[in-house]
């Protein structure tokens, strides 16, 4: 006769269900606001290097200013990869919830690692999203263009 109890499910109206998916939501909000706030800084620093390039007519500031372009970028994408694992733990935990399986071992869950496959493919995913590529891209391929056309020269240029 086998003696182990299932473990018993945990209603939705729970406090400390109710408590989890806060938590989670919060998570996932501050990701989200952390990948708005790179793109922010980015185009601030990025704009100040340029605006500093011209001033002092050094070239050299305006390919500095593909660093903070890369940098952001890589920031950026990390915290939409991170905020993809974590919308897929939410699914699950709510999944469990309308399927009435979230126990006690689920409460407070909130370890997203899902295995370096599976955040490499967050990765991806999130670097060819419409939130990392015409932003970052675009900054790099304005930057391309204006170096082809000659208009860091001329931003560069000293006047007479």
């Amino acid at each position: 006769m086998n003696n182990t109890a299932q473990p018993q499910p945990i209603p939705p109206d729970n406090q400390a269900v109710i408590a989890h998916i806060n938590l989670l939501q919060g998570i996932i909000s501050r990701l989200a606001n952390n990948s708005a706030s790179c793109k922010t800084w980015c185009l601030s620093i990025v704009a100040a290097l340029l605006s500093l390039a011209g001033a002092v007519h050094d070239g050299d500031l305006v390919t500095i200013a593909l660093v903070p372009v890369a940098v952001f970028g890589f920031i950026d994408t990390m915290y939409l990869a991170f905020e993809t694992a974590y919308r897929e733990l939410y699914k699950g935990i709510v999944t469990k919830l309308r399927e009435s399986r979230y126990t006690l071992a689920d409460v407070y869950e909130a370890n997203a690692w899902f295995g370096i496959r599976y955040f490499v493919s967050c990765f991806v995913r999130a670097f060819l999203s419409w939130a990392i590529w015409p932003v970052y891209l675009g900054l790099v391929a304005a930057y391309l263009a204006a170096w082809h056309y000659g208009a860091l020269e001329a931003l560069t240029k000293v006047p007479k």
